[in-house]
């Protein structure tokens, strides 16, 4: 019980975080592992429990969606698709390689975080927001923890608007994106579900109260936090797999 609830807190945490800027599924996945999951099964598991995040934090208003929708609806689809590419790689793989990946995809997610994110527009930004909106696509279906701030790095490089409907339309992507890839997880006999049911309870009460403080978190607090657990973790994995 004592497990549950502290897994519903870390829930709350991610949640919290993801609805406001994204990334913070790397605070989980180590949890995860720390309850005796395998890598493989802490990813998937990670996945479906945390997803409900960025629902929870789209703004409410209906035609507000309706409109980002239709600006970002073709990044939309090809992060889908890179999604459903990732996710079958991670199901084909057999599990001792993903051992072998999963310490570097941890601290390739953590330094996502040092991505410079400055507004810039024309036509070669829109080439690499295209091209990184397909690569987190394709991270999140292999992996994931990261994903969001992957996204908000590619959105700024080419913005549609203000910092509020850009971290909108971070958590559309990322949510659709994610659902594609845990519509595949579900069946993939590798989810635990207790788990999945005490972060999916804790991210979506944090997701609701996280869109509604996207703009008051200190990004400095935020990076630090992040930052921390994941190269912690990394070390870690590291010295779990290759020592």
């Amino acid at each position: 019980m004592l497990s549950f609830i502290l897994v519903v807190l870390t829930g709350f945490l991610v949640g919290a975080i993801n609805g406001m800027a994204g990334g913070a599924s790397i605070i989980s996945y180590p949890v995860m592992l720390a309850l005796g999951l395998h890598p493989l099964d802490a990813t998937v598991t990670n996945a479906l429990g945390t997803s409900s995040a960025n629902f929870f934090a789209i703004p409410r208003g209906q035609r507000a969606v309706k409109n980002l929708i239709r600006s970002y609806r073709t990044l939309i689809v090809i992060s889908v698709v890179g999604s459903l590419i990732g996710t079958a790689l991670l199901l084909s793989f057999p599990p001792q390689v993903f051992e072998r990946i999963v310490p570097f995809l941890v601290l390739g997610a953590t330094l996502t975080m040092l991505l410079p994110a400055k507004p810039k527009v024309g036509r070669r930004n829109e080439v690499i927001e295209i091209a990184g909106i397909a690569a987190s696509g394709l991270y999140c279906g292999y992996f994931g923890p990261g994903q969001g701030v992957m996204v908000v790095a590619s959105l700024a490089r080419n913005p549609k608007g203000n910092a509020e409907a850009m971290n909108a339309a971070k958590n559309i992507i990322v949510g659709v994106t994610s659902l594609a890839a845990d519509f595949i997880y579900l069946f993939s006999g590798r989810a635990h579900w207790i788990p999945v049911l005490a972060l999916f309870i804790g991210s979506s009460f944090g997701g609701t109260l996280g869109g509604k403080w996207a703009t008051r978190m200190s990004p400095v607090f935020y990076k630090v936090l992040v930052m921390t657990v994941g190269f912690g973790a990394s070390i870690w994995l590291f010295f779990r797999y290759f020592f």
